[in-house]
């Protein structure tokens, strides 16, 4: 399975006796290839031209099959987003550095948590920075920050084998933008509303039957009561109340750069970022990971693109991604970097079956399996789009 022995695999690739004896091709071939991988957030794997889709237009990422390898036998390790990074990061299956759960926390939730990817797990990122390269992440990360303090960054990208990193700590969340129903603990949250207007009410009614003489209590119990209902308030509130600004946070390095992120331009971020790494280390060799935002709800989606794609929000969000794609292949030939580039895209895991706004769909298709996100008994929870391009070595 691909993502399970992803770290091995390039490792693999560096070697040009292992394609040598592979392809039969010569030794004048790289020893030392750039890598540039693509992954997307939930996208299903019916979602792409390559993969059967007809009607949302992936002219780029469906470039990169043709030109290159289209596998149609590959598995994530996991269905959701933590754990499936784990695994693909240091092609190790999840449970064995401790990224799964047996709950319904089965992904991080926060970015103050202290859970995370183990900073002894050895990654692929680290394995190449070793091997003399520069190495870069822009994007989406959800392997967590901090251990036992705000600052220590113990499970921050820096610290997994990776020079440079610029974006989303996090993920995406309904949170991350305004007007957009809550998502994060729905039913905890409406458990706490609940209780805390239980709490006002009871505080209402014994300072209303106080005053007209109704109930004998004293003033001091009264204001007991208000104080302990503030508290019990302001504790769930502080989180709940502000995920925007907890969660929804650009970083570049170790420094925060938007808190909260405006989402309105967080696209055209990511792709200068992407561009800009690769002009900077155009003599590589290097390695850049450009962890896509895009698939995941919200889906916010530039003016550019909306209301383009023939699938409302969601295919507008897929179609701008693979411009972005684009965008980044297209440097590569304008930097002569192509036949010099070793390229994989990929998805987490399968769609998000159940998002939906009003009937309006805001998830993934997973074409022909059973099952998305979330589902890993099924296979459209694991089955991903998986894309190989390497030219003159990996044949089209």
């Amino acid at each position: 399975v691909i993502l399970l022995c992803f770290r091995r695999y390039l490792l693999m690739a560096l070697s040009s006796c292992f394609f040598g004896n592979m392809f039969g091709l010569t030794a004048a071939m790289d020893s030392k290839p750039n890598i540039l991988l693509f992954l997307a957030d939930d996208l299903g794997i019916g979602d792409i031209g390559c993969y059967g889709n007809n009607s949302i237009r992936t002219p780029n990422i469906d470039r990169l099959a043709r030109e290159g390898v289209k596998l149609t036998q590959h598995i994530a390790a996991a269905p959701l987003c933590t754990p499936s990074r784990a695994a693909f990061l240091t092609g190790r299956y999840p449970i064995r550095s401790g990224m799964v759960s047996s709950n319904r926390y089965r992904a991080l939730q926060w970015n103050a948590g202290s859970g995370g990817l183990p900073a002894n797990e050895t990654t692929f990122a680290r394995l190449l920075q070793q091997q003399g390269y520069t190495t870069g992440l822009i994007g989406k990360w959800h392997q967590g920050v901090n251990c036992e303090s705000f600052n220590d960054h113990c499970r921050h990208p820096l610290n997994h084998g990776f020079d440079y990193f610029y974006g989303m700590p996090f993920t995406l969340l309904n949170n991350c933008q305004e007007n957009k129903p809550p998502e994060l603990d729905i039913a905890l949250q409406a458990k706490l509303w609940l209780y805390t207007q239980i709490i006002t009410l009871a505080v209402l009614t014994l300072t209303a039957g106080k005053l007209i003489g109704l109930i004998s209590i004293r003033w001091k119990i009264i204001a007991c009561f208000t104080l302990a209902g503030s508290l019990f308030f302001i504790s769930w509130y502080s989180s709940y109340g502000f995920v925007q600004y907890w969660n929804c946070i650009l970083m570049r390095n170790h420094d925060v750069t938007e808190q909260p992120m405006r989402l309105e331009r967080t696209a055209s971020l990511m792709l200068k970022e992407a561009v800009s790494f690769i002009k900077r280390n155009r003599h590589g060799p290097f390695l850049l990971f450009v962890s896509f935002l895009h698939v995941h709800t919200p889906l916010f989606t530039t003016a550019k693109f909306l209301g383009k794609s023939h699938h409302g929000l969601y295919g507008d969000n897929v179609e701008e991604m693979d411009w972005m794609v684009g965008k980044i292949l297209d440097l590569l030939d304008k930097e002569d970097l192509r036949n010099h580039t070793f390229t994989y895209f990929a998805s987490d895991h399968g769609g998000h079956l159940e998002a939906h706004d009003g009937s309006a769909q805001l998830g993934g298709w997973n074409g022909i399996y059973k099952g998305g996100k979330g589902m890993g008994g099924w296979e459209g929870g694991i089955r991903v789009p998986g894309v190989f391009r390497w030219p003159g070595v990996l044949p089209a």
